[in-house]
C-alpha cells in the first residue's frame, strides 16, 4: 500500500498510534449519492471522486473485506455491508438503480487533533454488482458485491438476432439469415 502515499503519511505510518478512517462514496444517480464513513466525526473533504462531501459517521458503514493488491491482472471484488437499521439505505438499494454504479473506498489519516494528514488515498474504485437485505429479529444489514470496473470485461454489449449483427462477430455465419422465418413449432426446453 505504500505506493503513492505522500511523504506526511509514510512517517504517519512510521509512528506507535496509527489514525486513520475509511471514507466509503456510492454514487448513484444525484442527489442520492451516500457518503459514510466509519470513523468516530463527520469528515468533510476533498477526494478524487467528489469535491467537499462530508462523510457521516452515522453507523451505517458497517465493514467491508480486505482489500488485496496483486501484480496481476485479475478481477477484484470485495463485499461490505451497511446498516438497514434505518429505512435511508434500505430504500435507497430497492428505488434507485444500483447496477454498475461507482463505489470508492478511501483511507483517510488524522493526527490527535483530528486534523487531516495528506489526502485521502484511494483503497478501491468499482461497480456495484448486486446487494441482498438479510434481516432478522434485532438487526438488518444490507449486504453489497462490488467489483472492479472490468468485471464484465468479456461481455458483448447490444447483439441482436439479425444477420448484421451476427456477421460482425462471425462474417460467414448465415444462421440469422432465417430467423425471420422461424416460427412457434419449435419445441425449446424440456417437454
Amino acid at each position: 500500500m505504500a505506493r503513492g502515499l505522500g511523504s506526511t503519511i509514510t512517517t504517519e505510518l512510521s509512528r506507535n498510534r496509527l489514525r486513520f478512517a475509511d471514507l466509503l462514496e456510492l454514487h448513484f444517480e444525484s442527489p442520492n449519492d451516500l457518503y459514510l464513513t466509519n470513523g468516530p466525526l463527520d469528515i468533510t473533504v476533498n477526494t478524487d471522486t467528489s469535491t467537499g462531501k462530508t462523510f457521516a459517521a452515522n453507523g451505517e458503514l458497517l465493514t467491508f473485506d480486505s482489500i488485496q493488491e496483486t501484480g496481476q491482472a485479475r478481477v477484484n471484488q470485495i463485499n461490505f455491508a451497511l446498516s438497514g437499521a434505518s429505512n435511508t439505505i434500505t430504500n435507497l438499494f430497492l428505488n434507485n438503480n444500483y447496477v454498475d454504479r461507482r463505489i470508492v473506498i478511501y483511507r483517510y489519516f488524522f493526527n490527535e487533533q483530528s486534523v487531516a494528514i495528506g489526502t485521502p488515498v484511494m483503497l478501491f474504485d468499482g461497480e456495484m454488482t448486486s446487494f441482498q437485505i438479510n434481516e432478522t429479529g434485532s438487526s438488518s444489514t444490507v449486504n453489497v458485491t462490488s467489483s472492479s470496473v472490468f468485471y464484465d470485461f468479456d461481455r458483448i454489449n447490444g447483439r441482436r438476432t439479425n444477420s448484421t449483427s451476427q456477421q460482425t462477430y462471425y462474417p460467414f455465419d448465415k444462421g440469422m439469415d432465417f430467423s425471420s422465418a422461424v416460427d412457434d413449432r419449435i419445441k425449446w426446453g424440456k417437454p
